[in-house]
């Protein structure tokens, strides 16, 4: 009889090693601000316009636009590993990092603020979600830890278009009668 239960627990132990598994969330450090923060040398309404000229040539969807508060949430399915920690799977049978699927999502949460008459600072936070499975429990979803990496290079990019933002220039019509110069 002690034989039996022995292996009874044996196989227990052994059944509940293979059939458990979980999850280990990615390490919580949230990206420097020299990846999150750019100071630009336009005006408020200018560098609004150039984080929308970014945020447009991305084909982001737009969810939130409030130019008073000076607030833009845009968000896209398209993220890689190396854009987010979304942390591990383990299994009896070893660790697996969670890859973004394509039901991910990042959303980007752009706040511009003036910063005196000629300059503004843009703030971009990221939220990066993915679906994970995790063997024997129900499916869930996971946020993910930015590396800076999509903030970084979106910051770059209005950097840019700021640098080819300005107002239009007034030009004085002709007058009547003269002829417009080439």
């Amino acid at each position: 009889m002690k034989i039996r239960i022995h292996r009874i627990g044996t196989v227990s132990l052994i059944a509940s090693l293979l059939l458990s598994a979980c999850y280990y969330p990615g390490a919580r450090q949230a990206p420097s601000t020299s990846r999150t923060v750019a100071v630009l040398h336009l005006p408020y309404d200018l560098a609004l316009d150039a984080v929308m000229n970014v945020i447009k040539a991305h084909d982001y969807r737009i969810h939130a636009n409030d130019p008073t508060h000076g607030v833009i949430e845009a968000q896209t399915p398209r993220f890689t590993i190396a854009d987010a920690d979304c942390g591990i799977v383990g299994t009896a049978f070893g660790k697996q990092l969670v890859t973004p699927t394509q039901d991910s999502s990042a959303v980007f949460t752009f706040h511009i603020k003036p910063k005196g008459p000629e300059e503004s600072v843009v703030l971009i936070q990221a939220v990066f979600s993915t679906p994970i499975r995790v063997p024997f429990h129900p499916p869930s979803n996971a946020e993910c830890v930015s590396r800076g990496v999509q903030e970084a290079q979106l910051l770059n990019e209005i950097e840019q278009q700021a640098a080819l933002t300005h107002r239009p220039k007034y030009k004085t019509p002709p007058p009547a009668g003269s002829a417009p110069s080439p």
